[in-house]
Parts: structure tokens; sequence; C-alpha cells
């Protein structure tokens, strides 16, 4: 059983990155995904973090109902003369029932600087919150910590239902982007 809530905003693009040494380099545009699969037959809650990119992310058409979530639609993007900032962002939520009782799973973006026009431009991530019967089991973790640098990316959080215990896999920065 799947019930899910979210809002619809305004998504940006990621159009350029520094590479090793500093220099700003082209890259195709990159949209984050984030999935929520719940298996009741497998007894597995499935949360996985993607990158759809080209045309395929850009026509990609994201459905709460298909547990497809695109953190852009969770921030509210102000475009200003000078400067275009973030000024507010929401949460979505969806519910899993397993055998060790009902999840309930919250998912915001992780947004590194309000300022789309900083260091970290319009790069953004997701992060998630697991509950069961209402207590944490995983509290609020960023699948991407900081948008420089070569921190580890989250790309699968999975929970088990017969035991509540989840695993995290993690893949490095490099392979993610």
């Amino acid at each position: 059983m799947l019930k899910t809530t979210t809002k619809n905003a305004t998504a940006l693009l990621l159009g350029i990155m520094l590479d090793a040494t500093g220099i700003a380099i082209a890259v195709e545009k990159a949209y984050p995904m984030i999935k929520v699969e719940c298996d009741r037959q497998a007894d597995v809650l499935t949360i996985t973090n993607t990158l759809l990119k080209g045309e395929t992310g850009a026509n990609f058409k994201f459905s709460a109902a298909d547990g497809t979530y695109s953190v852009w639609d969770m921030v509210e993007v102000a475009h200003r003369t000078d400067t275009t900032r973030i000024i507010k962002s929401s949460k979505a939520s969806t519910t899993c029932v397993l055998s060790s009782g009902e999840y309930n799973v919250v998912l915001e973006p992780q947004i590194f600087s309000n300022d789309v026009d900083s260091r970290c431009r319009e790069t953004i991530s997701g992060a998630v919150t697991v509950r069961r019967d209402g207590l944490e089991v995983l509290g609020r973790t960023a699948f991407e910590e900081y948008c420089h640098g070569d921190r580890p990316i989250i790309t699968r959080i999975t929970v088990f239902g017969a035991t509540g215990d989840y695993k995290i896999k993690h893949i490095a920065k490099d392979l993610f982007y």
C-alpha cells in the first residue's frame, strides 16, 4: 500500500562543473530523481537516488503515484535581476506497509546554498527520513552532503521488513556524476 503527498515547483538545470584542477567544464545537464518502491511481496522498501541526464531527464514525468520524485519540485525559486534564490522548500511523504509495521518515508531537498548563483550553482540533492510506526528508524540522511569535494554519494537505501534493519549503498562521487 503506497500513499503519497507532494508539491510541485519550477526545476533548474545543471550545466557547468569544476574538474579536479578547479577548471570549469561543460557537463550534460543532470536531473536528480528519488524513487521510492514498496514491495510488500518481497517485504522490502527501497529508496533510490539517481541522476537522469540530457533529454531523458528534461522530458521525464516525475510522479508521486509512480514513486518518482524530483527534489526541484520541492523548492520554490525566485528569479531576481541580480540573483536567483531558493526561497522556500517543502517535503514529500509516502507510506509503505511491511511485515514489521508501517514505514513513513519523508523526502526533502538537500540545499547546499539558497543563492543559486553561489559556488554550488544549481546543484541540489535530496535527503530522507524513515519512521516505522511513528518511531525514527533512519534520521534525516542526505544523499549527498556537499556540492563539492569527493565524498561518496548514497545511491540506495534498503529497508528489510522482516527485521526492520536497513542497508545504505554508497558510490564514489565521480561515478555518480
